[in-house]
């Protein structure tokens, strides 16, 4: 590194995803999708930018982004100036909240029950890149396939929808019975029964049902939280059993404020829910108010 840049606030460059690579004066400029979003003129613009700016090539990212290496230092302005003009979005490191990632959800793929894109969006828009005091990741899953790993994650958003049943459309046809992959649904002396606590919210009876009896009753998301990789990998805790749409971006946001109110020196939420227990991190996580449900969770 040269003398020329000794004054230079390398952190806050890491914050808008601008990031020190291997050799001498060179960078890596990390852009976001949102839920793994990118338009095809995205993809032309991105080419371009790594032609102009690195090295003709680009990294993707475990967290559904693009990296463009071997920008110069002394292009950073230019280029950013060419990312805001292409409206591009410029991704994040270090301690803060990170890209968003999602799948297609139902808006793509047959096994969706929820519209990822959109929650993703939100979630975006709500968290990306708020100073928190350790690197924070979300992920969310259209389904019970988890896709996108959400019990990887610090929290993992995985959709469900609980079908309810209109008996007097109902033939006794079996079909529900044979595919719910939980076995929650019994037909027991030409009457049908659903086990709740079974059921996995996939929708699969909803979906197969000849008649239309089983249609979407309670659609949402179940919320893990606490799960992490690195050397000391762990699977997040199902902390809410069901989480309504509406209330996604306060219930992260109180998750937030609980872990930075408890953590201890450099813990992870992972290591702050398992010091305290699952359940006693629960514990101090407070119901939702009207207020924070109408306001969405912002500060």
């Amino acid at each position: 590194m040269t003398n020329d840049y000794k004054d230079i606030d390398f952190n806050q460059l890491k914050k808008g995803g601008f990031i020190r690579q291997q050799g001498p004066d060179l960078f890596i400029m990390r852009l976001r999708s949102i839920g793994g979003h990118l338009t095809s003129r995205d993809l032309e613009n991105i080419a371009r930018l790594a032609r102009k700016y690195g090295r003709g090539e680009v990294h993707l990212t475990t967290r559904q982004g693009v990296e463009i290496p071997g920008v110069r230092l002394a292009d950073y302005q230019a280029l950013i100036a060419e990312i805001q003009t292409l409206q591009l979005l410029p991704g994040a490191c270090g301690p803060r909240i990170r890209s968003i990632v999602g799948c297609p959800g139902k808006e793509v793929c047959p096994n969706g029950v929820v519209d990822t894109r959109e929650m993703a969006r939100q979630v975006d828009q709500a968290f990306f890149g708020r100073d928190v005091p350790v690197k924070f990741k979300i992920a969310i899953a259209g389904c019970h396939n988890a896709c996108t790993k959400p019990r990887e994650n610090d929290i993992g958003l995985q959709g469900v929808v609980y079908p309810q049943l209109a008996a007097d459309r109902c033939s006794l046809c079996g079909l529900c019975q044979s595919i719910c992959p939980g076995g929650a649904i019994k037909i027991i002396a030409d009457r049908v029964t659903i086990d709740r606590q079974k059921c996995c919210g996939d929708g699969a009876c909803v979906a197969s049902c000849p008649t239309g009896a089983w249609t979407a009753g309670a659609r949402g998301f179940v919320l893990y939280a606490g799960g992490k990789m690195g050397r000391r990998p762990r699977l997040g805790d199902r902390l809410f059993d069901f989480i309504p749409e509406d209330e996604v971006i306060p219930r992260i946001n109180s998750i937030l404020q609980v872990f930075i109110k408890y953590r201890q020196g450099n813990e992870r939420l992972a290591d702050t829910i398992e010091r305290l227990g699952s359940g006693g991190f629960r514990e101090l996580i407070p119901p939702l108010s009207r207020e924070e449900v109408a306001a969405g969770g912002r500060d």
